[in-house]
């Protein structure tokens, strides 16, 4: 029978954790991706608290903007910045969580990162994050 190891995401998380800002520039996002590969990055205020996330595809949307906009010139001043792109709504983790709800909600939303975090006096900041990569050592052959 196929199972999955009962183990807490912050023992699988990916540490310490790549993050942006909302001011990071479109430009620096793109060489954070091809220097690290990464498919997300939590984006957090200067307080290190979750703000949201970004993620590779959103990279590619900005990419493409300019070849489907009528005035590229003007779509590039409303997408200069992480702020126009990143996702806000985000699925975030608590360390001591177990693996099985993480490999499900990537399943049922369909997601690839997700952010571990923990609650402090300044907010919710990030410690980690989780991909499919790391959960696949929950896997039990």
């Amino acid at each position: 029978m196929r199972k999955i190891l009962d183990i807490a995401v912050g023992e699988l998380m990916s540490k310490p954790v790549v993050t942006v800002t909302p001011q990071t520039s479109i430009e620096v996002l793109t060489g954070l991706v091809h220097t690290h590969g990464f498919n997300a990055f939590p984006v957090v205020n200067d307080d290190g608290v979750l703000q949201g996330l970004v993620s590779r595809l959103d990279l590619f949307k900005a990419y493409l903007l300019p070849y489907y906009r009528f005035i590229p010139a003007l779509e590039d001043t409303w997408v200069s910045s992480v702020a126009a792109i990143m996702s806000r709504g985000v699925v975030a983790l608590y360390p001591v969580e177990p693996a099985i709800k993480a490999i499900a909600l990537m399943v049922e939303h369909r997601l690839r990162t997700i952010p571990i975090v923990t609650d402090t006096v300044a907010g919710t900041v990030v410690v980690g994050v989780v991909t499919r990569r790391d959960l696949a050592a929950a896997l039990k052959p």
